[in-house]
């Protein structure tokens, strides 16, 4: 159990620290590993994909979240050559998934009121800008 604990990171800093030094350990290992290796190799991830990055999920910001992408991203295509299109598509689809989620929500509820709102503004600004333009004709036609 001692052991468990030690190996846990500390903090966001500590997981973001360590998830990035162990993708570039088998960046820097890759060509030489055996079974074993990739054995080791693919528990770590797991603790850091799954465990340690659940432990942390809601402190991360934005710029976390695709650095941590990124480094599963480069972590698969070290082990498995696949296909980065299809392993992008896969990690960034629940993203995609709730904005567009957010989309369909500001749609349903305020887009109609917003739309109103940008006419409203429109129609006084086109407004205006006849005004002005009814003056600028008028000055010309009283000076020529």
């Amino acid at each position: 159990m001692w052991l468990v604990a030690c190996t846990t990171p500390s903090s966001k800093e500590d997981y973001l620290d360590r998830f990035e030094r162990f993708v570039e350990r088998v960046d820097n290992n890759h060509n030489k590993y055996g079974k074993k290796d990739w054995e080791w190799a693919d528990e770590k991830f797991e603790k850091y994909n799954s465990e340690w990055y659940l432990e942390y999920r809601d402190d991360f910001t934005v710029e976390d979240q695709i650095k941590i992408k990124g480094l599963i991203i480069k972590y698969h295509a070290l082990k498995n050559k696949e296909s980065i299109g299809d392993m992008l598509r896969d990690l960034f689809k629940d993203d995609v998934n709730k904005i567009g989620d957010k989309i369909e929500k500001y749609i349903d509820e305020d887009f109609d009121e917003d739309l109103d709102k940008i006419i409203d503004g429109a129609t006084e600004i086109g407004d205006s800008a006849v005004k002005v333009l009814e003056d600028v004709v008028k000055k010309l036609d009283e000076s020529f």
